[in-house]
């Protein structure tokens, strides 16, 4: 099946893409997709721990499903500011 996956923050600068079309198996776990997504991207794989993912926009844990024609937002953790 095919999901599209968005990257965000520091992941976008890393893969060079804000996009990324791709092809999984059906009924693929969010931590499946995290394992496929390191070896895909290895140089996003040590961020991917501690990011946090969305399907369709919302915020998922790691045993969520994804189906086909899912978007899958990859979200790094967010810092920095004002004190």
């Amino acid at each position: 099946m095919n999901i599209t996956l968005r990257f965000f923050g520091q992941l976008r600068e890393l893969t060079g893409k804000q996009e990324h079309e791709m092809t999984v198996k059906d009924n693929i776990l969010i931590e499946d997709l995290e394992w496929l997504l390191g070896q895909r991207f290895p140089q996003i794989k040590e961020h991917l721990e501690t990011s946090s993912f969305s399907i369709n926009e919302e915020y998922v844990s790691r045993n969520a499903k994804v189906n086909a024609g899912d978007i899958v937002g990859i979200l790094p953790p967010i810092s920095g500011g004002a004190e």
